[in-house]
Formats: C-alpha cells, structure tokens, sequence
C-alpha cells in the first residue's frame, strides 16, 4: 500500500469515526431518558387569568384509581420555572434523577410492577400563595387531557422506570380502559419515558428536552358550541351534557325528558332567535341562581325599565324600595315605602309568578321573588303596564308607566359611618365585596392583622351583595379566624370518586375575637359558602333580613359559548358535607339573627341589619 493510500484510509477512517460519533450520541441520549419539559399553556375560562399559579410534576396514580384529586407532600412536588398568568404562559421543568412517588401496577395485577412511577405535568391555582398544590385548589390544566369526571381520556403521561424492561400498555385493551389486564403490552427502558396516549400503539419517546404543551382540563375550558347554527344540533348537544353532569336534578326535580320533549321539536328548523328563545326557556326551567344566561339576540325585549326597585316585606307585602330620578315611577306619583297591589290588572302576586327572567335564576324562594319582581319592571322600550299602588298614608290609585332607558335607583340606606377599619363603636368592619381579585386575600389579610394587633375584639364582616368567586379565596379568609383545620365539604364524580375538596387550615395570626356576618340574598355562591363556613361550630353569628342566595355549586367547566354571542353557564358539582348533605344549595345560609324587613325599616336609611350585628355582639362580648 503507498503512504499516500494509507493516509486516504486513515483519513477516511477518522471522517467515519466522527460520524460514527455524532450519531451514537442521541441514540445514547434516548436511552439516558427524558430530562427536561417544556412547554405553554392557554386557558379559556378567563375568570383564572388573574390567579395566582404553579406548574410542577405530580404523581399521577390517583387519577387511574380512587383517588384523582391525590397530591403528595409539599417536599415531593416538583417545581417548574413559569412565565405568563394562568390563562397564558409557558412552564420550564426539569427532571429529577430518582423521583419519590407512589409507585403503580399498570399490568392489572398480572405481575409486580411496584418499580413503575407515573406523572403529568400540572398547573393549579394556588390563590392563598402557600407555593405548594393543595387538594382545594383547581386543577387547571395538565399534560394529561382530564374531563370533567377527572378522568384521562389522552395527552401525554410521563412514566419512570426504576428498571430496564419494565412492562407497559401498548394501547387500550378491548374495555377501552388503561391499566387493566388487558392492554395491549410493550417495555420501558430505565428512566423517564413520556408516553403519548392519543396514538395507537402509544408511542414512546426518550427524546432529552421534549416539548409538551399543557391541555386545559375540562375545569379550566369553555365549551364552544359557537359554531353549531343549527338549532336542533345545538340544544341536543348542550342537553346531553348538561343533563348528564347537573348536580341537582333530584334537589330541584329536574325532569329531563320533560325538558327535551317541550324543548327539541320546536328546535327543528328554527332560526337563530327562535333558538335564543328556547335556551332562555330552559334558563326559566332551571330554579338555579348559578344558571346565568346572555342573549344578544334578546336584548331588546329587556331594554326597558320603570325606574323602581322592588321588595318583599316579611309580611308578604310587595313595596318600593328605592326610585330613579325622573324615572317612570317617580313620575306618575310612585312613592318610596309605597305598596304595590296590582300589576296590569293581576294581583301583583299571581304578576309575579308569571314573569319571566332575562339573564338568571335562583336558587331559593326569596330571591327568585326579587327576580320576579326586576323582571316584571323590564320589557322593551315604550311598553307600558298598568300598576296599582299605595302611597303611605294615602288612597289606592292605578296609573300607566311607559318604560324608558334604565339607570341607577338612589337608595335611602346610609352607609357604614367606617375610620380604620372600625366602627364608631369601635367594632371591627370588613366589607368584602366578592371572592374574586389579586390583591383581594393580601388586602384582607394585611387589614385583619391590623385589627387583631389593636386589639379589636369584635368584628362584622359584610358579605351583603358578595356574587362570589372562588372557593379557595373564601377558604382562605376564613382560615384566619379557625385554630384548627377542617373539611368544609367534597364534591364526587358519577362513579363516586373524590374531585374536590374545601377546607379550613389555619393561617396566623388567628382573630379570637367575636365575629358577626352580615348576608342577604345577593350573597352567593363563594359568599354563600364563607358565610356557612364562619357558622360553623358557631364561630359567627348570622344576620340578615333573608337568608344568603343559596346557589353554592360548582361552575368550573360549565360555561358555554353559543352562536351570535351568546353564553350560558350551569352548575357542574355539588358540594357534599360528611353526612353526605348538599350544603346551602336551595337554601342559604339560615340567619342566626333574623331581622324583619318591615315598611318602616324600608323607609328609614338605617341600616338595621348592621344595627343588630353590633346589638348582637355587645351582648356576646359584654
């Protein structure tokens, strides 16, 4: 062979090793497993966006057992790097080298296989700030698709082997359900392996640094049925669901079939505003205050008003409780304090029960009285009604309002005379006006401190007119007022598996004080719920001329997008206590001081539910 020849070959050979090289490196890296995640997230149900959030890796056994809402310790979860909100970010994960979990049996029993350890990737709400996932935050999105009975249905699960040849699903077996004994089955390598569920076989990658959207979970999604124009198609998708994941069919004897034969026969063929008709229909149908509904198509029938706002007194009588200026009412002779009698001729109660509401329902008997009585002063502009009322002090007269322009009522009550926080009396004063807000629980937080380091020893919280928000913010505030933690109530999937939980775990410093809490009927949902929690082993008393609104279900994953801009939202879950009781759905908060709401109290700008709550708190603190 020439020198030169040998130099070729030793050439060529170095060039051959080099490729040789740079191809066995990934093969190598494969076998190493994955290390790193990334990815984004995008939440549709916007009412997240301004929570705080955490993405970490989470054992994912409970999801494919009894327990789907399972978190380990605090020191188990690992964290990601995130930017972004809950709504939209991205998330930066890396893998640890042996990670601690409860290890899993995914061959169905048919061999040990307590060396296999699952995951997903996971983002929750984290609104108290602990830093850490807790079991009554929301599970927001995943790297795992969940629906709303928390169960896996595809996405991609992260799986790690503590062995080489690991057994594993290959796919679904012939039940259609994972892990069990009979999938379809393949072999892990030793490490981490992200398995993508949406193919069939599952395909198995042990790619380094892989990307890995998160997938919203049916808690954190709108359904869209913007798209599906035709009515029919419409209400029998919207039906099918609903009734099949509505909490409160047998509370509130919800007639299924009843609905669909009333409703889908004049579905067929109808126009867009025929169809707005019918889902406003079954809004009425549904004695839920959490059933809120906006219809563009029918703003013009609401787009009216007689300038009043209306009450019921304790005693039956239906009275004016505030007037707009220059409104229809004012204008013919309508008095505050004045009684209405008749509504087009009707006795004003039988009026009542005839109306029809516009945008909601409700969950108890006196609020859905106040709806009725909004919903019979709106109609379209220029209509008019016939109304019969009673000035005080003077003679039954019937006049005819035409309906103008709606616009703000001038209410008679004063406010709270509040200076830091406190009360002349020097009791404490918290108005929380909703669940819902950043800076909410820190403004909360910081202000109750304050108090507790003056040493106020009695305190009103205002929760009149709170519409809610989260559970977790009204956990939260309330935690600073318990020394001891405890469940506030679960809600179960179908098939009896735990999906959530509120709960009460303490949080310092804890006000010892006596507490009193003001509601009314615009108290509801999370207000409904902090409410019931502060009475609770009598921590605090009730006061209200009404109970609360009595709407205390969970919404997440039950809003609807429809054609034409419209939406509707219906209740997904219930929230059980231990002995197995829907709490304050259908029937609020019970005050443990009832005040009645007579037509001079109507009158006078007193605020006689809050004179009671200090009333009430002298005698405990005296």
């Amino acid at each position: 062979m020439s020198r030169n020849r040998a130099v070729r070959l030793a050439a060529l050979c170095l060039v051959f090793s080099l490729i040789f090289s740079l191809s066995a490196a990934p093969i190598h890296a494969q076998k190493d497993g994955v290390s790193q995640l990334s990815g984004s997230f995008s939440v549709a149900y916007e009412s997240y966006a301004p929570l705080p959030f955490l993405v970490a890796l989470i054992d994912a056994s409970g999801y494919f057992g009894s327990d789907p809402i399972y978190l380990p310790p605090a020191e188990q979860q690992v964290f990601a790097q995130t930017t972004g909100n809950t709504a939209r970010g991205t998330y930066r994960l890396s893998l640890p080298d042996a990670p601690i979990a409860r290890p899993f049996d995914v061959t169905g029993g048919r061999e040990n296989s307590s060396r296999l350890y699952l995951f997903d990737v996971r983002l929750m709400s984290d609104v108290a700030s602990r830093g850490y996932m807790v079991m009554n935050e929301d599970n927001i999105a995943s790297s795992l698709r969940i629906n709303i009975e928390f169960k896996v249905t595809g996405g991609r699960l992260l799986a790690f082997a503590a062995d080489d040849q690991q057994a594993f699903p290959s796919g679904y077996g012939a039940d259609g359900v994972l892990f069990n004994a009979d999938d379809p089955r393949t072999t892990l390598e030793r490490g981490w392996s992200l398995i993508d569920l949406d193919t069939i076989p599952f395909s198995i990658s042990r790619e380094s640094a892989p990307t890995v959207p998160l997938i919203t979970t049916a808690l954190g999604d709108v359904n869209d049925y913007t798209q599906l124009t035709d009515c029919s198609v419409l209400l029998t998708t919207f039906l099918d669901r609903v009734s099949s994941v509505y909490p409160f069919t047998a509370l509130y004897g919800i007639d299924w079939q009843a609905l669909r034969a009333s409703l889908l026969p004049r579905a067929v063929g109808a126009n867009l505003l025929t169809c707005s008709l019918l889902i406003r229909e079954f809004g009425n149908a549904i004695p839920d205050g959490h059933v809120n509904f906006f219809l563009p198509l029918l703003a013009l029938e609401s787009n009216g008003s007689l300038g009043m706002l209306l009450e019921v007194l304790s005693d039956g009588r239906v009275a004016v409780a505030a007037l707009r200026t220059g409104g229809p009412a004012q204008r013919n002779g309508i008095q505050v304090g004045a009684i209405l009698t008749a509504w087009d001729g009707v006795p004003i109660r039988e009026a009542m029960g005839r109306a029809v509401f516009f945008s909601s329902n409700a969950s108890t008997l006196h609020v859905r009285e106040r709806l009725q009585l909004t919903s019979l002063q709106r109609g379209r502009l220029g209509t008019t009604v016939e109304v019969t009322f009673q000035n005080v002090g003077a003679a039954e007269q019937t006049v005819t309002l035409r309906r103008d322009s709606p616009g703000p009522v001038n209410l008679p009550q004063e406010q709270p005379q509040v200076r830091a926080n406190k009360l002349p009396s020097g009791v404490g004063y918290l108005r929380i006006e909703s669940f819902v807000g950043a800076e909410r629980l820190p403004n909360f937080d910081r202000t109750l401190s304050a108090l507790i380091a003056e040493g106020v020893s009695a305190l009103i919280i205002d929760v009149r007119g709170n519409p809610g928000g989260f559970s977790q913010m009204s956990d939260a505030m309330a935690s600073r007022f318990f020394s001891e933690g405890f469940r506030v109530g679960r809600t179960f999937a179908p098939d009896g598996r735990l999906v959530f939980q509120m709960a009460v775990a303490p949080r310092e410093p804890i006000f010892t004080g006596s507490v009193a809490v003001l509601v009314d009927g615009g108290t509801s949902s999370a207000g409904d719920l902090f409410a019931y929690t502060m009475q609770r082993n009598g921590r605090a008393l009730i006061i209200g001329h009404t109970p609360s609104g009595g709407l205390a279900g969970t919404v997440s994953g039950g809003q609807y997008y429809l054609p034409a801009r419209g939406f509707i939202q219906v209740p997904t879950g219930a929230l059980i206590d231990d002995e197995g009781q829907i709490i304050v759905e259908g029937t609020g908060v019970i005050p443990d001081v009832l005040v009645p709401l007579t037509l001079e109290s109507l009158i006078s700008p007193a605020d006689e539910v809050l004179q009671a709550a200090e009333a009430a708190l002298r005698e405990v603190v005296r």
